[in-house]
């Protein structure tokens, strides 16, 4: 598979707390060309609003980053690691990161999300079909239908997250894991600096428009930006 990946911090703050994984690979900023062919692809993100979010980042990816399969026995013995850290270390406590993602091999291929960082699959290599589904409040709200789809659109707490690696409570370890089909297809992974700020028709055509590249990344960052994002962004895109 090959991949291109572009992250940015966010406007106005020091420090980008996302990460994005491929392989053994962590990027912590800027543009990566790479390749792979088994391991992880995914991106982490450092959930504001908590302390040392870039360290939980990016704690969690180098932990990730030399898996060649995963299971949530793996991903819980993270978390507590990561917690007890929290724990004990002054500044970190209650340090949090969200986590999406897939593990490839040559027959076997594992989703895995914690949060609200998204998988997507590009169907045609043009319609995105959103893998992942988001732990947050406004999800639960909508799927409990206590929140209707309009409403939905000026919910003041959007990027409300109900599911992370750690956040100062075991109970947040919510971690969901499956096997899929093998890709067939190219896959997109954002965090909510993109993905909540833009329309899946938005990003569809901004695809269309660069395919598989630099261009389409930051260009999907750029119109995030143009409407409202100062959040950390970031975006893989893997073609099959």
């Amino acid at each position: 598979m090959n991949v291109i990946a572009v992250t940015q911090k966010g406007l106005n703050k020091t420090e980008n707390e996302d990460r994005i994984i491929i392989g053994k690979t962590i990027v912590a900023n800027g543009t990566l060309f790479s390749e792979i062919s088994d391991g992880v692809l995914a991106v982490a993100d450092g959930v504001g609003g908590h302390n040392a979010g870039a360290i939980a980042s990016h704690f969690v990816s180098n932990k990730l980053c030399h898996l060649k399969e995963i299971s949530v026995d793996l991903l819980r013995a993270i978390n507590d690691e990561l917690f007890a850290i929290s724990e004990t270390t002054a500044g970190q406590k209650g340090m949090a990161t969200t986590l999406s993602g897939v593990c490839i091999d040559d027959s076997n291929t594992q989703l895995f999300s914690i949060g609200n960082t998204r998988v997507y699959l590009l169907q045609s290599r043009k319609y995105l079909k959103q893998l992942t589904t988001d732990d947050t409040t406004l999800n639960y709200l909508i799927a409990t239908g206590q929140l209707s789809s309009e409403d939905a659109k000026t919910f003041e707490r959007k990027n409300e997250i109900t599911a992370c690696f750690g956040g100062g409570s075991s109970d947040l370890f919510k971690v969901k894991v499956s096997h899929i089909k093998p890709l067939t297809a190219p896959i997109m992974i954002t965090s909510d600096g993109i993905h909540d700020y833009l329309s899946v028709d938005q990003m569809e055509e901004i695809i269309e428009e660069h395919g598989l590249s630099e261009n389409a990344c930051v260009e999907l960052i750029k119109a995030a930006r143009n409407n409202g994002s100062v959040d950390d962004a970031s975006v893989v895109l893997g073609g099959v």
